[in-house]
């Protein structure tokens, strides 16, 4: 009798501890490291880097042979990828810059719906520090993103777009906020350590739901010094200390079992040594001119400044100039450029979710990058670039990371790859809501037990 009593008790513990945890509420913390590369975390040895608190998230949880970015490799349309499980083609983020070299930086450019839309649809709390195209994002603690070039007062220009009170209170706590504008070679170095301290902050007196954080540093040093330079193995060292201070602050604040880190990345990186200039092979192919002894471009044309340059009609309609244009330029390619420039028709940008209403796109091999200048030139030194991305996304280099450890998520499983679309997904069915128009799909086989209704009555190994 007194066995069974002791029985009974032990399963009343043993249910009330998992109502207890069923009722918890789930936490989320998505960290972004850009230009992380999965070696950081597979060989830090061989780099000679020590960045531990990566590695036991990848003890703890699944970590990735690689992630497979969009087209093109860079830092916007993908992070906007992260946050809403489709292509660039359908949440229209095609790039870095809007119109010149001005950042997409509001939220209301997004077409497709974004992770913290879902959340507070669902009733959940959800924050932002520091995170692409995020001015007016819809969220309860806002601190936007802001890259430009050359402005005077970056600080105020991210206050404006934070809610109401939280940056003052933040610097309250954090101290005076210092930035310099992207074109400085310190802009991430003083960027990041202001993230890292507003989003503790904002974690300890808030715990909401989800928290996406953005890291800048790893990425400005590898475009200035290289991929395996000192500075940028030192830039991913400081981004594991300050992950650090995110996963010390769900303890102070009471979260941590509640807690699972999503680290992700954007993009890879290669070494970059020469610029390749599209006006140029435009030049060549008879659709600009030389005047006064510089490029311009014919007016029927316009074309995106950076690595995997879409050229556009201005009138979408005028085929026999697209066809033209198609041929003049892939034969300069063949004759020039074959094996250094690709020309990438718009049948398969639209099957890459890539560049809408291009007429084709131009991807360039690793080491180097596209440019359009107006200087009669077609190659030029890559000045003080060092590395560069953008490339096309199935190439070995522009693999990039994820990493995921926390409750509900298998412990020290190591997978070959994820796409960048499937993280939303992935990260709503974390969260117990879905992802409207989410073309990924929610990784299951990552969670502890898998999809509940899946493998029902087979017995199968579960690699612990």
């Amino acid at each position: 009798m007194k066995q069974r009593s002791r029985h009974a008790l032990l399963v009343a513990a043993m249910w009330g501890a998992f109502v207890t945890a069923a009722q918890a509420e789930p936490h989320v913390v998505m960290i972004s490291i850009d230009g992380l590369r999965p070696e950081v975390y597979r060989q830090p040895a061989l780099l000679g880097i020590e960045v531990p608190n990566l590695l036991a998230l990848g003890r703890n949880g699944i970590s990735a042979d690689r992630m497979i970015p969009v087209f093109p490799s860079v830092t916007y349309p993908a992070h906007t990828t992260l946050v809403t499980g489709t292509r660039p083609a359908e949440h229209r983020i095609v790039a870095n810059f809007k119109e010149g070299m001005s950042w997409y930086l509001h939220a209301r450019d997004i077409h497709s719906e974004t992770l913290w839309q879902a959340a507070r649809r669902a009733g959940l709390s959800t924050a932002i520090v520091t995170w692409p195209v995020s001015y007016g994002a819809e969220v309860d603690y806002l601190v936007p993103e802001n890259l430009s070039f050359e402005v005077p007062n970056l600080p105020e220009l991210i206050r404006k777009g934070s809610t109401p009170g939280l940056f003052e209170a933040l610097e309250e706590k954090c101290g005076p906020v210092e930035l310099s504008s992207f074109d400085a070679l310190d802009a991430g170095k003083r960027l990041d350590p202001v993230t890292t301290c507003f989003a503790a902050e904002v974690i300890r007196a808030h715990q909401p739901n989800l928290l996406l954080v953005h890291f800048l540093d790893a990425d400005h040093m590898q475009h200035y010094f290289g991929p395996n330079s000192q500075e940028a193995m030192r830039a991913f060292e400081q981004i594991d200390s300050s992950i650090g201070e995110l996963m010390a602050a769900t303890r102070a604040a009471g979260i941590a079992e509640e807690t699972t880190f999503v680290i992700v990345g954007d993009h890879g990186f290669v070494p970059l040594h020469t610029h390749i200039n599209v006006s140029a092979m435009l030049l060549a192919s008879g659709f600009a001119e030389l005047v006064d002894g510089k490029i311009r471009i014919s007016p029927a044309l316009s074309v995106s400044d950076f690595n995997g340059s879409a050229v556009y009609l201005r009138d979408p309609q005028d085929h026999e100039t697209g066809a033209r244009l198609e041929a003049a330029l892939q034969a300069e390619i063949d004759r020039r450029y074959d094996g250094i420039v690709e020309l990438i028709p718009a049948s398969e940008l639209e099957r890459m979710g890539a560049f809408p209403e291009a007429a084709f796109a131009l991807a360039a091999a690793p080491g180097f990058m596209l440019i359009a200048t107006d200087m009669p030139r077609a190659t030029l030194p890559s000045g003080t670039l060092k590395g560069m991305h953008g490339h096309r996304p199935e190439l070995p280099e522009m693999a990039t990371g994820f990493l995921a450890s926390g409750p509900g998520i298998r412990k020290g499983i190591v997978i070959p790859l994820i796409r960048q679309v499937d993280v939303a997904p992935t990260v709503a069915e974390l969260l117990g809501m879905q992802m409207d128009g989410a073309l990924g799909l929610p990784l299951v086989g990552l969670f502890d037990g898998g999809d509940p209704g899946a493998g029902a009555g087979l017995d199968l190994p579960t690699d612990r």
